[in-house]
């Protein structure tokens, strides 16, 4: 149900009248084709931002382009090795880090890290 109501919140940014949303969609339109282009998906991210239909669409091909990036770093052997194991260094120092705040008795968000913990219902 929620789904539902927040579609039709969405649908009502998108345009008033069906008339003002028809030409919202026909002047975004080539905005949101070059969305899904790779580093073209920033034209409507910042050309069109007050076009809903252009953003939404530019927004979805950041996230694609984001994953085409990490599919192409994993398809070399290396590339893949060196970004895991820097993974791997960054949660050690952040770990040491949390234990210096932690034995100081203060508080200290991981940056992106402390995000996704907040999010954890636990």
């Amino acid at each position: 149900m929620d789904e539902m109501s927040s579609n039709n919140a969405e649908e009502q940014k998108i345009g008033e009248s069906g008339q003002s949303q028809e030409k919202m969609i026909q002047d975004g339109k080539a905005a949101a084709i070059l969305g899904y282009i790779p580093f073209m998906c920033f034209v409507p991210l910042i050309k069109m931002r007050d076009n809903p239909f252009a953003l939404k669409h530019g927004k979805q091909g950041l996230v694609l382009f984001a994953l085409e990036i990490l599919a192409i770093i994993f398809l070399f052997p290396k590339m893949s090795q060196l970004f895991w194991g820097m993974i791997l260094i960054l949660c050690l120092v952040s770990a040491a880090a949390g234990i210096v705040y932690a034995t100081q008795g203060k508080e200290w968000k991981i940056p992106f890290v402390g995000e996704l913990g907040d999010k954890l219902k636990l």
